[in-house]
């Protein structure tokens, strides 16, 4: 290749790589989509090197870690008083930052396209049936991987939230998520990994949550297990040990699989978090936004916008949304 030439392909791979990075991130990317991805990919040793060089730009700028991620660039660029008119580079420009800030997104996700067996997109919901005839019904922007082997059904939660009806056997069905295992033998329950957190309810029969353990480890009584029986449920964080059994109302946990989303007297931020699972913008809640107040309302799992702009509007606040990067509330 002519050395005049190289720093041009270079330019187009890595624009090409940015460019696949927000379209994964979508919500709405198909199997023949991601053929099509992957073939870019194997195409040139350049294209592979330029999606790596993307990836491990912002794993180095550590802007996965949410703690970090309080003041996007988006954010601070709308706080920023606006121009009558926006040249075309303005426009390119801008255009580049909102991929950028979209890539910023899209990069926790990568992980349930590459190892995935099951998976969806944002604001959809899915259900499958396991090789032993079990059935698990994933909710919006869900991905698992089946592991099943000699002695063991083992299912990993890879993100998002599953409902598993359990075919039963005398061979141990197993959930492993965020460094803890949920095992059962036939029953219907849930488990969800969302922010470091997972939480596992109990719509029928019995399962036993045992944190800090491998996904492949033998199941220990001893080994910090709490059990939990119908209308139960307990959380752990990634890596630690379950909370005691609480009960819970099942119609508001499983209200998804009606397409439904149920909140009763739950604080305004985590039900706007709720909700920002079903959006493929990121939603951030500016600092005059009261995160205490209690709301109390059932909205459409497909209107979770709507929904967004109904619950600040109690609390007298606004909404406005770059599309496909970020809904702020202020």
């Amino acid at each position: 290749m002519d050395a005049e030439k190289q720093p041009e392909t270079n330019r187009r791979s890595a624009m090409d790589a940015r460019d696949w990075i927000v379209r994964l991130n979508s919500g709405e990317i198909s199997a023949a989509d991601i053929e099509r991805f992957k073939a870019w990919r194997d195409g040139s040793p350049d294209n592979r090197q330029a999606f790596e060089r993307e990836r491990a730009f912002w794993q180095e700028l550590q802007v996965l870690d949410p703690a970090r991620r309080a003041r996007p660039a988006a954010l601070t660029a709308a706080s920023e008083p606006r121009r009558p008119t926006l040249g075309r580079r303005g426009f390119l420009i801008g255009g580049a930052a909102m991929a950028t800030a979209a890539a910023v997104i899209a990069l926790p996700r990568l992980e349930i396209w590459w190892n995935a067996d099951f998976r969806t997109g944002v604001g959809e919901s899915a259900e499958f049936i396991l090789p032993d005839g079990s059935t698990a019904a994933l909710n919006t922007d869900s991905g698992i991987a089946v592991r099943f082997q000699s002695g063991l059904r083992l299912v990993e939660l890879l993100r998002g939230e599953a409902e598993f009806r359990v075919k039963p056997s005398e061979t141990v069905f197993r959930v492993a998520a965020l460094g803890g295992n949920t095992d059962a033998l036939g029953t219907v329950f849930s488990v969800q990994a969302f922010d470091d957190v997972a939480t596992v309810t109990v719509a029928e029969g019995e399962v036993r949550v045992s944190g800090q353990q491998a996904p492949q480890a033998a199941a220990s009584p001893e080994h910090g297990g709490v059990v939990l029986a119908a209308s139960e449920q307990t959380r752990y964080a990634a890596g630690g040990l379950p909370d005691p059994a609480i009960r819970i109302e099942t119609d508001t946990v499983f209200a998804w699989r009606s397409g439904r989303i149920i909140f009763e007297g739950r604080p305004f931020d985590s039900a706007i978090a709720e909700l920002g699972r079903y959006l493929p913008e990121r939603i951030v809640l500016a600092p005059n936004a009261s995160s205490s107040t209690p709301v109390s309302a059932i909205f459409s799992t497909g209107q979770a916008l709507a929904a967004v702009r109904a619950l600040a509007r109690t609390q007298g606040l606004s909404v406005r949304r770059v599309p496909g990067v970020v809904v702020l509330i202020s």
